[in-house]
């Protein structure tokens, strides 16, 4: 068997080295990307526990302003909806106790309207849960209109 010069195992070590953790860190999600709020909807990324991971943005326009409409998920899969003006400002969560907390499965424009949004909602965690779809009327965003589908 032929033996390799201590040179050239030094440099296939330094290869693998760089390249086998640069093919890893592509593989696992990034938490540098997640934006984290607390449950009153304000963004703050130095939580550690107790956060909820934003998965959805939405900016719209009602009456003139600018809104941000987004949600956030917890670790046991529930859902926060929360509004604010641009960039996190303001914000609160949305009154809508429908959709709450719940476990949603999708969240989509209304085509029909620029500040309506539909939502799909799962009534349990399992292979038999139901969901009901729920469209979400924030042209009057101090008061949302929540009807189901």
């Amino acid at each position: 068997m032929k033996m390799r010069s201590p040179i050239t195992i030094t440099i296939i070590t330094a290869i693998l080295a760089t390249s086998i953790p640069a093919v890893f860190a592509q593989r696992q999600p990034s938490a540098a990307n997640e934006i984290y709020i607390d449950k009153d909807c304000r963004r703050n990324q130095q939580l550690q526990v107790d956060k909820f991971t934003i998965f959805n943005t939405n900016e719209f326009t009602a009456n003139g302003q600018k809104y941000l409409f987004y949600a956030g998920r917890y670790q046991d899969g529930a859902v926060i909806f929360c509004i604010s003006k641009p960039n996190f400002s303001q914000p609160k969560v949305l009154n809508a106790e429908k959709i709450q907390r719940q476990f949603i499965d999708k969240i989509v424009g209304d085509p029909n309207n620029k500040t309506a949004f539909i939502i799909a909602v799962r009534n349990g965690n399992g292979p038999g849960a139901t969901t009901i779809n729920y469209r979400l009327d924030l042209s009057n965003p101090d008061r949302p209109k929540v009807t189901s589908l």
